[in-house]
């Protein structure tokens, strides 16, 4: 059963689903990158690899039972086409963190790569992995 925000249009009350689940996935992601990067002095490509693997799970688990509930197909058919959008979005994330790094430091990196992560995500989860709840 998908819960609905009350009075809010159904693909509008679908996108703060995905934005629910995108923070708390950017609190796991952030967190998980910090302790690497100033803990265990990992590299910023490394941590940010891990952080945002630990961070894709929990997304995958919260969108299929929450966000696009009811969506058709089995766990197993989209858990790999989620991974594969998802890794398209590390590599946009690990690309920009890679860039912007040595000019705004591997935070500022990290959340200037956040927006466009998101949309990427929101886009390619309500399209292809979750289609059949697209239009809720």
């Amino acid at each position: 059963m998908i819960r609905r925000f009350r009075g809010v249009p159904p693909r509008l009350g679908q996108m703060l689903r995905f934005a629910s689940v995108g923070i708390l996935n950017t609190a796991i992601d952030l967190s998980l990158f910090g302790v690497l990067i100033r803990v265990a002095h990992w590299g910023v490509v490394p941590a940010n690899t891990v952080a945002y693997s630990a961070a894709l799970l929990n997304s995958f688990l919260m969108n299929r039972h929450w966000t696009f509930a009811g969506s058709a197909g089995p766990a197993y058919r989209q858990l790999p086409m989620f991974t594969a959008f998802n890794l398209a979005g590390l590599m946009l994330s690990d690309s920009m963190v890679w860039l912007f790094a040595p000019a705004i430091g591997p935070f500022g990196a990290k959340l200037s790569a956040i927006g466009l992560t998101f949309a990427w995500n929101y886009w390619s989860s309500r399209r292809f992995v979750f289609a059949s709840t697209a239009g809720q």
